[in-house]
């Protein structure tokens, strides 16, 4: 925490461990997989002297059949995979750029740029909003599928509404508690409160968020919490050694689907301040 100043000391070491903990989730996800494949792992014991000589039979066998392959089947087969490889990174890079180029996205302009980090001010907008419990990919996802059967029509009449970017992400407070995660779509330009159909979920609410001032950061990657962590400390520096104050938690903004590889995934994090 050294180096951020003091009015948002709480509000960083809130964010970080709210990442943190989406961290120390997966953890325990990833070690009761390795406790469950151990367990499923048959008892490991020396053969028989007779089961032996079978095998080693059995592997003289394997290796005579591998020595008769060629060098050109070999050559082919790696050829096959790596063009299977390059054949779907090829598609996924085909698909995102098709998505990116359609899909609507806030309207901002750039008060300034330093480096990685800019000032926008952002129009009004409006936006669809549900909130969820749990960590921070796990409440994404759920949000998702939630907004997305809004704007799909799923559980209310009328017409469907196109999909934009960025999906947004940030701490929802209750009475000064945090009660989960907010997740919003923003909703298409041509859309006002009066045009827009009320939805029939009771965890999905229409809100108009004002014009406003941001300190943003872009980054690419697969998003998780020691990456997210390190963007958020130099946005807070940022924020320290430019004498701007801060409104509200930080926002997280993801443009890309799941399938687009990380190197072309585009994240930001958003804090609004004061003009």
């Amino acid at each position: 925490m050294t180096g951020w100043y003091s009015p948002t000391r709480a509000e960083a070491r809130r964010q970080v461990r709210a990442l943190r903990d989406a961290s120390e989730h997966g953890y325990d996800s990833a070690r009761g997989s390795l406790a469950a494949f151990y367990d499923g792992l048959p008892d490991l014991r020396l053969p028989r002297t007779k089961s032996f000589k079978r095998g080693m039979q059995s592997q003289r066998g394997i290796d005579k059949i591998r020595t008769s392959m060629s060098e050109r089947d070999k050559e082919l087969t790696l050829l096959l995979v790596a063009g299977g490889t390059l054949a779907a990174i090829g598609a996924a890079y085909y698909v995102t750029k098709k998505v990116q180029e359609h899909a609507e996205e806030p309207s901002y302009e750039v008060v300034r740029e330093d480096g990685v980090v800019e000032i926008r001010d952002y129009d009004s907008m409006i936006v669809a909003e549900t909130v969820k419990s749990g960590y921070h990919e796990k409440a994404r996802r759920a949000g998702f599928e939630t907004l997305y059967d809004y704007i799909a029509a799923k559980n209310r009449g009328g017409k469907s509404i196109k999909m934009t970017t960025p999906v947004l992400q940030q701490l929802a407070d209750s009475e000064g508690k945090t009660k989960g995660w907010a997740v919003r779509f923003v909703m298409p330009k041509k859309h006002t409160m009066a045009t827009l159909p009320q939805p029939e979920q009771r965890d999905v609410i229409l809100k108009e968020v004002p014009a406003r001032r941001t300190v943003a950061i872009r980054f690419s990657g697969n998003f998780n919490a020691t990456l997210a962590s390190k963007q958020l400390m130099t946005l807070y520096n940022y924020l320290a050694d430019n004498n701007l104050t801060q409104k509200g938690d930080p926002e997280y903004a993801f443009y890309n689907p799941p399938w687009t590889p990380g190197f072309m995934k585009r994240n930001e994090i958003l804090i609004e301040v004061e003009r």
